[in-house]
């Protein structure tokens, strides 16, 4: 037998013996690197924040655009309804009192009342920090000493929020109101420029 035929059926030999013993190559599993997913407010998918905000600012410290007079303390407050359409863009309205005094005298006793409504962006920082600006229109009736005045006012505000618990956040904010009563020589500027404290909860 030559040695071509030798090897030949050595060949054949291994190779029926690898068949019957059933050798498998086994696929080796790659590590893959999971991205984790910003939590929802819907279980995994959809939106970073509620549809709904409800909240009350306190108005620690406002200056009237009337005169130099400031106001420390928490009796200037408002209530507010936002309803956002997207986890960017949103609605809000509010209902605001306030009310500015000399210290010491009545020559200075302002109370005013302010109705309205803004449009909102969202800016977030992570899903816990959050900013919203916004601006919009408010209807104002201001009471003095001895007469009273409406008009429509010009709203800004500027927020940094962070939510705490939750659905509960809490906000540092500016909200400015801006108007006058008239274009006439006797009308008067109206409006305050607030410095304020905010809860809010999200459903």
């Amino acid at each position: 037998m030559s040695v071509y035929g030798y090897l030949k059926r050595v060949g054949w030999f291994f190779l029926l013996l690898f068949i019957i013993n059933g050798h498998e190559i086994q696929a080796v599993d790659l590590p893959t690197t999971k991205t984790a997913s910003p939590e929802t407010v819907f279980g995994g998918v959809g939106r970073l924040y509620e549809d709904w905000h409800a909240g009350y600012d306190f108005m620690i410290m406002s200056t009237p655009h009337t005169s130099a007079h400031r106001s420390l303390g928490i009796t200037n407050r408002a209530l507010w309804l936002e309803w956002w359409t997207s986890d960017q863009f949103g609605v809000k309205g509010f209902y605001s009192t306030q009310h500015f005094q000399s210290f010491g005298n009545d020559e200075f006793d302002i109370a005013s009342r302010h109705v309205g409504g803004l449009f909102k962006g969202r800016f977030p920082i992570n899903p816990e920090w959050q900013v919203t600006a916004g601006i919009g229109m408010a209807q104002s009736v201001t009471q003095f000493p001895e007469k009273s005045k409406s008009s429509n006012m010009l709203v800004s505000e500027f927020r940094i929020g962070v939510r705490v618990y939750e659905h509960w956040t809490t906000e540092l904010g500016l909200m400015t109101l801006d108007g006058a009563s008239g274009d006439g020589p006797e009308d008067s500027r109206l409006g305050s420029t607030n410095y304020l404290i905010g809860i809010g909860y999200g459903f």
